[in-house]
């Protein structure tokens, strides 16, 4: 006709202690590490009931867990960035199971992570922190807390630039250099250089205040600012502009002669040799001993007596030393 139940049956207390309409039954509420005897009987509508199953089943509650976890050991922990600083340590070993770990930053509990790992996030840069690990089972053991650990999380990026630089002056150094001075710029890690651009052109980063600038031209205005420069490379607005005029270039002393030739074409070409006497075609430097000017096609010769007559002429020498015939002659009365 149909079976429509089972009767659970406690074999220890003579009781009746579940009806079911399916072939299961848990029995929940138990003391741990008891043991209990079960038999089972099947019923019909009418209601006929089979005969109850011999043997009895017979189980024992597990006993209540009261072991703690191991304590966990080889922490190790790293600052992967001015944010972050990853954890890692070993499993611990337990009587039953080990279900998750236990976390503390600084003593307060941040994490229960199941793995023997955990990425800390959200911190400030430049900070150091302290960490423990603890394991726990499913019965709510916990071990003992891990050795503490401290790492320091990395300096924030610096985007900050210095303070632009304040009372820059400029001074003409004679007719072909300027001078230039200015106050020290500020930084919130710390300034490593200037930046000094003459007429909008980069042409120096001194480590110092100070620079002079050379190879100007004569009586010519140049304008300057100055700008400072961090170990991050963040620059800083420039400074005001200062203005400077170099010097007129000093005529030549009045016992001196100023030459000028046309250069030569020679792929060998070493340099040009001056001679020059008090007579026409006779010099005072033997061939090969005159004065070597280099390779410019312009000199001054000073140190000449006054009230003469002097005559002048050049040659060209090559990288071999072989020399040219003389040029044209000229000559030039020093008063």
């Amino acid at each position: 006709m149909g079976v429509t139940g089972y009767l659970v049956y406690d074999a220890d207390t003579g009781s009746t202690i579940a009806t079911t309409t399916t072939t299961s039954f848990t029995h929940s509420g138990l003391v741990p590490g008891t043991t209990h005897n079960y038999r089972v009987s099947a019923f019909d509508a009418v209601p006929n009931h089979s005969p109850w199953t011999d043997p009895p089943v017979s189980v024992k509650t597990l006993p209540l867990d009261t072991t703690a976890p191991s304590t966990p050991t080889e922490i190790l922990a790293s600052a992967v960035s001015s944010s972050q600083i990853n954890l890692s340590w070993a499993a611990s070993t337990d009587d039953v199971k080990v279900t998750r770990y236990i976390v503390r930053r600084d003593g307060v509990k941040i994490a229960a992570p199941v793995s023997t790992s955990y990425a800390d996030t959200g911190l400030s840069a430049a900070t150091t922190y302290s960490y423990t690990v603890a394991a726990r089972d499913a019965a709510g053991n916990i071990s003992p807390i891990s050795a503490s650990v401290s790492v320091t999380t990395a300096s924030a990026a610096d985007t900050t630039p210095p303070a632009t630089p304040t009372g820059l002056t400029a001074a003409a150094a004679g007719s072909t250099g300027a001078n230039l001075s200015w106050g020290a710029s500020t930084d919130n890690v710390g300034v490593t250089g200037y930046i000094v651009r003459r007429n909008g052109v980069q042409v120096a980063t001194p480590a110092t205040t100070s620079y002079a600038d050379t190879g100007l031209s004569a009586a010519t205005t140049y304008s300057y600012t100055v700008a400072a420069r961090d170990a991050a490379g963040n620059i800083s607005p420039n400074s005001a502009t200062a203005s400077v005029t170099t010097g007129n270039t000093p005529p030549p002393p009045s016992n001196s002669a100023g030459l000028a030739w046309d250069a030569v074409t020679d792929p060998n070409l070493s340099g040009y040799r001056l001679y020059f006497g008090t007579a026409p075609g006779t010099y005072l430097q033997s061939v090969g001993q005159g004065t070597s000017v280099g390779n410019v096609t312009t000199y001054t010769m000073t140190g000449l007596a006054s009230g003469s007559r002097y005559y002048f002429a050049v040659t060209a020498f090559d990288t071999l030393g072989i020399e040219s015939d003389y040029s044209n002659e000229v000559f030039k009365d020093i008063p």
